[in-house]
């Protein structure tokens, strides 16, 4: 169930300004089809101008190992070391994620780790550009794709890292994953990220885990997600969202 607090100062109107509607005009066949398949932000307040705030898309254990179950049927290898890391780049298997004023990298991520995987890296750029039209801010970029001698080194300080094998190992480490971190976004802005990635979860495009003691939104991303149909999402706006299993209230570092 949707929650409502005051709007305050954090209310955004939804009405579209005359530089978006000239900016529609200027889109390509091509760009104006990708537009129609985007996912649809519903009215985000009340008539009275109250906040809805969607429910926290918490992580579950059940979540991780569907994770791992697309990565593995994409054919996704754990990737094991800086110098395999280099080789995808360099065979564009990853490629890499630039900062723009829509999408911010975070400065302490080692330059060979701000890449993930060609279809990652498209929603990255979707979701950023969709958050700063609406809001004039970037989306921070915290975590992209993981190598195993790195996971193992978060193990050590991070009693709450995820395993490099098995059914809950870390989705970072096929570069299907990016985090988004929540730090300093307001409470509309919280709500904005959960109904735009709601109906994309719902659809089966990603998987999404907000975890709260890193304070982040990690998200899976499947290559169907460049193939996406506008019906796909018309029919995931009416799917109720699952409710999270009960072993999600402990925040695992993806």
């Amino acid at each position: 169930m949707n929650s409502i607090v005051e709007a305050g100062g954090d209310r955004v109107s939804n009405a579209p300004s005359d530089k978006s509607t000239a900016a529609a005009g200027s889109l390509s066949a091509s760009e104006m089809a990708q537009e129609a398949v985007a996912p649809h932000v519903f009215p985000m307040y009340t008539r009275t101008g109250r906040l809805i705030v969607p429910p926290p898309l918490r992580g579950s254990r059940e979540i991780l190992v569907h994770q791992n179950e697309m990565a593995d049927a994409a054919g996704l290898e754990r990737i094991e070391n800086d110098e395999e890391l280099d080789r995808l780049r360099n065979t564009h298997q990853l490629v890499d994620l630039a900062g723009t004023s829509a999408l911010h990298i975070n400065p302490e991520l080692p330059e060979n780790r701000r890449s993930a995987r060609p279809w990652t890296a498209k929603f990255a750029s979707d979701i950023a550009r969709a958050y700063y039209a609406r809001f004039r801010e970037p989306l921070e970029l915290n975590s992209a794709v993981r190598t195993i001698s790195y996971q193992l080194r978060l193990q050590r300080v991070n009693g709450n890292a995820a395993a490099i094998e098995g059914e809950t190992a870390s989705p970072h480490l096929t570069g299907q994953a990016i985090d988004f971190g929540k730090k300093g976004m307001t409470m509309a802005e919280i709500a904005w990220m959960r109904m735009y990635l709601t109906p994309l979860m719902n659809a089966g495009l990603i998987d999404v885990e907000e975890e709260f003691q890193q304070a982040c939104f990690h998200i899976s991303v499947y290559r169907s997600y460049v193939g996406k149909q506008p019906a796909d999402l018309a029919q995931a706006q009416s799917r109720p969202q699952d409710a999270a299993s009960s072993d999600s209230d402990q925040d695992i570092d993806r």
